[in-house]
Formats: C-alpha cells, sequence, structure tokens
C-alpha cells in the first residue's frame, strides 16, 4: 500500500503516498490512512512534513498502482 500514489479524485492532484495506518483500538479495523505529501523543491531546508489524513469510507477505488480518495483532512 505504501508504494501506490494516493490521488484525490475530484481535482486529480497527486496528494502523496501512506506512512502511517489509524486503526480502531476497540475493533482493530483500520479507520484511516495517514498520507505524507511530496515534498517540494527544496523541502530538504524544511524539517516539518505535512501529513493528512484519509479516512477508509473516503477511498473510492484500490487500484493497481494508485489509489482514488473523495477527499483528504490536514
Amino acid at each position: 500500500m505504501q508504494q501506490k500514489e494516493i490521488i484525490e479524485a475530484n481535482s486529480g492532484r497527486f496528494i502523496g503516498f501512506i506512512i502511517d495506518a489509524e486503526v480502531d483500538e476497540q475493533t482493530g479495523k483500520i479507520v484511516a490512512f495517514l498520507i505524507s505529501e511530496p515534498k517540494k523543491f527544496l523541502s530538504f531546508l524544511q524539517s516539518d512534513e505535512t501529513v493528512s489524513k484519509v479516512f477508509i469510507n473516503d477511498i473510492l477505488v484500490i487500484g493497481k498502482d494508485v489509489i482514488l480518495v473523495k477527499s483528504i483532512y490536514e
């Protein structure tokens, strides 16, 4: 899953890659994926990494190379 590109279906925008998952402690099910946004040019000078959250319910399609999602949450 971590090597699939995450694409926002409405805009076609590349969001990033999965870096972690949020799991419900009661059920053990994945609730959301944490997404690291792509680094911009000269971003190595910045130490802050922007992380977004994609809830499982917002995933439209999991394809061979990409995951299409409805929207993301910062």
